[in-house]
């Protein structure tokens, strides 16, 4: 993360953050105990802050085509599942995501022409304890419980599929896991996708993740950073019928 620091005169810094996977573009302005300022498109922000004026100019990405123009034609929202209660393993699949999944899994099983596209999501407030992840480690992460923020978004999509195909029997090239950087969410949400979708074309303009092993054609090249899912036991039955009391 590229963090440009200044601090008026009482030292609480204002700063002003890029993540470097995430559009070159896209610039948040944090203030000391105000939550993050975020704009979905090009615009000027004023503000005054103990007399000092502050100015930012941002323009962020533009959305996928499923979020700015509706659904592409063949495209059908089937749910989203979220990753809003373990702070510790935050892009673990969570217990209470179980019927989503099953849903998803019924879904390609009536239609067997077609994928499965997951659009992995984070938030920069809500998983804000995912900010200090990773600073000293150079390997990747295998527990889930050092997750980079800025790779957040990608283990909740990949961690989405490996649950879908080792626990409950879909075919892997069946499901592309994707994020979405112009979204804030603590969530994956599912879409059910012509069968000619592939790892360049997905239906929704959403970033691929580059998973390993590759198992979405064509694959990425050999020399692209990728990341592996972080695997978890099988959710009980009785664990949703629990959360639902």
């Amino acid at each position: 993360m590229i963090a440009l620091d200044w601090r008026p005169g009482d030292g609480k810094p204002l700063r002003s953050e890029r993540t470097p996977k995430q559009s070159l573009t896209h610039i948040v302005c944090q203030f000391r105990s105000l939550q993050l300022i975020k704009f979905t498109q090009t615009a000027l922000w004023f503000g005054a802050y103990r007399g000092v004026v502050l100015f930012c100019l941002i323009a962020l990405p533009v959305v996928g085509v499923g979020q700015a123009t509706g659904l592409p034609a063949g495209v059908e929202k089937v749910c989203s599942i979220k990753f809003d209660k373990d702070t510790k393993r935050p892009a673990r699949v969570q217990d209470d995501a179980l019927p989503c999944l099953k849903d998803a899994v019924r879904k390609l099983r009536a239609n067997p022409n077609a994928k499965l596209v997951l659009v992995g999501q984070a938030d920069s407030v809500k998983d804000h304890e995912a900010d200090e992840n990773g600073h000293m480690r150079d390997t990747e992460d295998p527990t889930g419980l050092d997750v980079r923020w800025e790779d957040l978004a990608a283990y909740r999509s990949l961690n989405t599929k490996w649950y879908l195909t080792r626990w409950l029997g879909i075919e892997p090239a069946r499901v592309l896991p994707t994020t979405d950087e112009s979204i804030q969410g603590q969530e994956v949400t599912f879409y059910l996708v012509p069968g000619e979708a592939d790892f360049n074309h997905n239906y929704l303009d959403t970033t691929k993740t580059n998973e390993r092993p590759c198992t979405v054609k064509p694959c990425y090249s050999s020399d692209e950073e990728s990341l592996k899912a972080q695997p978890r036991s099988r959710i009980p039955e009785t664990a949703v019928k629990t959360a639902g009391k």
